[in-house]
């Protein structure tokens, strides 16, 4: 049984050193190489496009969420995107990886194996790196509520 305790102030945490992984793009079927390297406390997750040149930095954030169409794929505002980042950022999700940079030399990333098993046993193989700096958190302080005709 794992212990919880939820007055304990979270920290920011990055991977322990960078890594390589390379495979095909799901739906692009192009060979895609990405880098993953730990970034600085308050950083995000940042994809950045090395097959260009100027604005090719993509933050992975809610709002740059563009289309989840057969995929998510998110677009900075130049309209630079990358693709099928679901199974990656679940991994970084699930890892607690709060701040990473991601070269990617594509506009997809990798399908892998069609999980996060290869990226989450590349997190583990370089470990992490606990900052002092505290997650930050988002308190909802009113009911939020979406509906579609009958559904909700």
């Amino acid at each position: 049984m794992i212990a919880s305790n939820s007055n304990k102030i979270k920290k920011q945490q990055t991977i322990g050193s960078e890594f390589s992984l390379s495979g095909i793009g799901l739906h692009s079927g192009e060979k895609v190489n990405i880098v993953v390297q730990p970034a600085l406390p308050n950083n995000g997750i940042k994809f950045i496009r090395t097959d260009l040149h100027n604005n090719n930095i993509v933050k992975a954030i809610w709002s740059n969420v563009t289309s989840t169409n057969l995929s998510t794929t998110i677009s900075n505002n130049k309209g630079v995107s990358v693709s099928t980042i679901e199974h990656l950022m679940s991994a970084l999700s699930g890892m607690h990886i709060d701040n990473v940079n991601i070269l990617i030399d594509n506009k997809e990333v990798p399908i892998m194996d069609g999980s996060a098993k290869s990226f989450v046993e590349k997190f583990l193989e370089v470990g992490f790196d606990i900052s002092e700096i505290p997650i930050k958190l988002i308190k909802i302080t009113n009911k939020v509520e979406v509906k579609d005709g009958s559904k909700y």
